[in-house]
């Protein structure tokens, strides 16, 4: 199939290809072109055969290229030795894949007429096709003799020379075409394309940038200049490809959202707000929405992200920007807001649909409005009962309602049935929140009886181990997690925080949340964990950089804020922590159930008032 690319090298075949864009005037190419022998190859010897050559020229576009051999036959009884369309006969074998018939009809040519240039080129095609490369490259090299000026062959060359690994060789022969045609972008554009694809990206970026030196305009070259400059952390010069890919493409929505991506991964907020603008104001689509949305909660921009599903939502009754929206305004719990966008979405039986009311049940349990939430979950499990999520759920608003015996009854008879992980965290969960932690206990190591090496129940029953304070039991538990499966980055960074946190084993610690963070550099619970484990060796400094980031990934979370607040009061950053505080005690206050133990708020509001804020 990589052989099958080369006839769309060039636009067309030889010497009847399609006209390309008009090029600014050359006038010393005009006045060479004028005292230029004329090529008598084209010459017709009649009206007759001149008309069936056009009629093979109609078919040929029309793709009927056994009606163009059929007109070019006619063509060639009145001048049967007309190079011409001996060459066009063979181009028609060629796109039959009729390539031995080809090969020979074009030996016949260039044995009358070695200096033909286009026999020369359509044969080192064809011998390419049929994987003669050695013949082929002759023939293109005679052909690149035959007419320096003209790219075609120099282009076939350059992706034999590609396709067999030598990229040198490829290079060298774009280069020659350069010298060959000054301020011609065409080699210089295709095989930096090409590399860049390929993962080479020096050299792709080197004759990316000779190709739009010599034409500024090509929106392509710049598009994959600015991914190159992105790729080796190269923010400024990638701000700057991408914005001249803008100024030559306006409303290319692709470049756009790339443009705004990297405005606000360099944080120049305003430029990235202007180029999603300019987006949107290319027509509100769905897509072009929730790519915009998305790009804003990619760097953690929720109050943007709510703000341009909202305002979509105005004029567009697409069921996914209601959902989005919800999901949005769920994260930084606002649950009214949540609750109507949910509403929203159209009670049509779809999953969509059912996943909507779903979250909007669960968004009026956290706006206690218990007796719409609980038979709005009634309803769910009469009409869909193995819906993702429901169940947990449904036990957590039973329990908010104060109906603390019909949701662990509903916890119960789940887990008789399934050790789902979403049912263990429920009713760990539970049981942790009525001080009754040793309960779950019970039940997931009588469960792990039967099944000792069910990994949802080993981190279960780790995770209620270490909330009830037996911590060095909860390690023990998630290292048989890790002897079924060394890789398990999830087990490796609860033994690593576990440690650090209750004083264990720091050098263990800082080994196996390392290897956790090397898998997953971005994750916040990773990225916390180192944190805490350089907090705990006194690296204080350092501990405010890992935390920084872990915070960046998840700004609203309680726990992470409280550890960075204690970072930076150790490293003298009074400020920082005074402000990072208040940020937590403001969501919990907000939203209690975000706390990770009861006294968590009252904890950090003494914390805060130590440093005088």
């Amino acid at each position: 199939m990589a052989r099958a690319s080369v006839l769309m090298i060039v636009v067309g075949l030889v010497a009847n290809a399609a006209p390309p864009k008009r090029p600014a005037v050359d006038l010393q190419a005009m006045r060479e072109a004028m005292g230029a022998p004329a090529d008598s190859a084209t010459q017709f010897p009649s009206a007759a055969s001149y008309a069936h050559f056009l009629r093979a020229r109609l078919s040929h576009h029309e793709g009927n290229h056994r009606g163009a051999m059929d007109e070019l036959r006619l063509a060639l009884a009145s001048d049967d030795a007309n190079p011409f369309l001996l060459t066009q006969l063979a181009e028609q074998y060629a796109r039959t894949s009729e390539l031995e018939r080809a090969e020979a009809q074009l030996k016949r040519v260039i044995d009358k007429h070695p200096d033909y240039a286009s026999a020369q080129l359509l044969m080192g095609r064809v011998l390419y096709e049929a994987q003669k490369t050695a013949r082929a490259r002759a023939h293109l090299t005679r052909a690149i003799k035959l007419r320096p000026n003209d790219p075609d062959a120099y282009l076939v060359l350059t992706q034999l020379w590609l396709d067999q690994g030598k990229v040198e060789e490829a290079v060298k022969t774009v280069e020659e075409l350069g010298g060959a045609v000054p301020g011609e972008p065409i080699g210089y554009r295709r095989l930096g394309l090409a590399l860049a694809e390929r993962g080479d990206a020096a050299r792709a970026e080197r004759l990316l940038t000779r190709a739009v030196e010599r034409d500024p305009g090509d929106i392509d070259c710049w598009t994959s200049l600015a991914r190159l400059y992105e790729t080796s952390g190269r923010t400024e010069k990638a701000l700057e490809a991408w914005g001249r890919a803008v100024e030559r493409d306006p409303e290319n929505k692709e470049v756009l959202v790339s443009a705004g991506r990297m405005a606000l991964r360099a944080e120049q907020i305003v430029e990235a707000r202007a180029y999603f603008d300019q987006l949107l104001s290319l027509g509100r689509d769905p897509e072009s929405v929730v790519k915009v949305a998305f790009s804003y909660l990619a760097m953690h921009r929720l109050t943007d992200a709510a703000g341009v599903l909202d305002a979509a939502r105005k004029q567009n009754e697409e069921p996914r920007l209601h959902f989005y929206a919800g999901l949005v305004h769920e994260r930084v719990r606002a649950w009214a807001k949540a609750a109507d966008a949910f509403d929203s979405v159209p009670k049509d039986g779809s999953d969509l649909s059912y996943e909507a009311r779903l979250h909007k049940a669960m968004c009026q349990s956290s706006l206690s409005q218990h007796k719409p939430a609980l038979e709005a979950f009634s309803k769910l499990n009469e009409e869909r009962p193995a819906l993702s999520g429901l169940l947990p759920a449904w036990a957590r608003a039973l329990e908010r309602a104060g109906k603390v015996k019909d949701a662990e009854t509903a916890l119960l008879k789940a887990f008789a049935t399934s050790q789902a992980a979403e049912v263990l965290d429920a009713l760990s969960g539970f049981y942790d929140r009525q001080g009754r932690q040793q309960e779950s206990i019970r039940l997931f190591s009588e469960a792990l009886v039967k099944s000792p090496k069910d990994e949802p129940l080993l981190f279960a029953l780790a995770a209620a181990l270490e909330r009830r304070g037996e911590w060095k039991r909860a390690v023990d538990t998630m290292r048989l997690v890790l002897e079924q499966r060394p890789t398990n980055t999830a087990a490796m960074n609860f033994i690593g925080y576990t440690l650090a946190d209750r004083g264990g084993d720091l050098d263990e610690a800082e080994r196996l949340v390392g290897k956790a963070l090397e898998a997953r550099p971005d994750s916040a619970a990773y990225l916390d964990s180192a944190g805490w484990v350089a907090y705990r060796r006194g690296q204080f400094e350092r501990a405010v950089d890992l935390l920084e980031r872990a915070v960046a990934e998840s700004p609203d979370e309680p726990t992470l804020l409280e550890h960075l607040a204690e970072a930076c009061a150790k490293a003298n950053r009074k400020q920082r922590a005074e402000a990072v505080l208040k940020h937590a005690v403001q969501l919990l206050t907000a939203s209690p159930e975000a706390a990770d133990r009861p006294s968590q708020r009252t904890d950090l509001e003494k914390k805060l008032k130590s440093l005088g804020g």
